[in-house]
């Protein structure tokens, strides 16, 4: 089968630079950017926008209407839902998934495991969160529907609080949005 008899072969654009696994596939109306690496497996729904020197690791999906900017990480088998902004230098840790309208600010970092090697079996962000600025998000969490976490914050433990606001290190509770 050449190239152009294959089914995901027009149904995104990438310059050649880019390395993509045969088995990733892709929804209608996808562009990536230069220097990506795709692994196997690897799932991108419709209108996704990937930019430059993204890493997108096995077992990866990206839901429709994404936007994953430059040097994002993602280590593979984790779910990230429609109209989810990725935005520069982030890292998904396997076993996050990201719901629906979620907002990861720059330099934000999910952790797979604690200290004690300890992994994690899943954490969830739920739809409609933001997540500021350079944030790291602890192994076993979730956050809440609509939550906003601070700048620089370190999220230890659950963020329970619908529509919350939490702060600091460790994140803790301020008010409702």
């Amino acid at each position: 089968m050449t190239k152009e008899e294959t089914p995901w072969y027009h149904s995104y654009s990438a310059p050649q630079n880019n390395v993509i696994d045969p088995s990733a596939t892709f929804g209608k109306n996808v562009k990536i950017g230069h220097f990506c690496f795709i692994d196997k497996d690897v799932i991108i729904g419709d209108n996704a926008v990937i930019e430059h020197y993204v890493l997108l690791k096995a077992g990866t999906i990206i839901g429709d209407d994404c936007f994953v900017d430059s040097y994002v990480r993602s280590s593979g088998d984790n779910k990230i839902g429609n109209n989810v902004t990725l935005r520069y230098g982030s890292t998904i840790a396997r076993k996050v998934e990201i719901e629906d309208d979620v907002f990861i600010s720059p330099n934000v970092m999910t952790v797979f495991s604690k200290h004690t090697g300890e992994k994690s079996e899943k954490t969830l962000i739920k739809k409609g969160a933001f997540i500021g600025t350079a944030a790291v998000i602890g192994p076993n969490i979730t956050i809440e529907e609509g939550t906003v976490i601070g700048a620089n914050s370190y999220v230890s433990g659950n963020c329970k609080v619908k529509n919350g606001i939490y702060v600091g290190v460790p994140a803790k509770f301020l008010k409702m949005k």
